[in-house]
């Protein structure tokens, strides 16, 4: 069974000379290709976050301990 969007019709480019729209069976597989692309530089940008917050975290522990010993 077809599902509406199979059965949509393609979208007109009101006569201008653009590049072609895909057709709809690839333009599914295109969006999902770019949300993933997304999505893996978002985790990329949380990584990073991550990281600097450990090294923040972590310069933070150094620091009191240094303060602990010097007493």
């Amino acid at each position: 069974m077809a599902s509406s969007r199979d059965s949509a019709p393609p979208i007109n480019s009101g006569g201008r000379s653009e590049t072609p729209l895909p057709s709809p069976r690839q333009t599914p597989s295109t969006i999902y290709q770019i949300q993933i692309a997304l999505l893996r530089s978002q985790v990329a940008s949380l990584e990073t976050a991550l990281e600097r917050e450990r090294e923040h975290r972590q310069a933070v522990i150094d620091r009191y301990e240094r303060l602990i010993d010097g007493k």
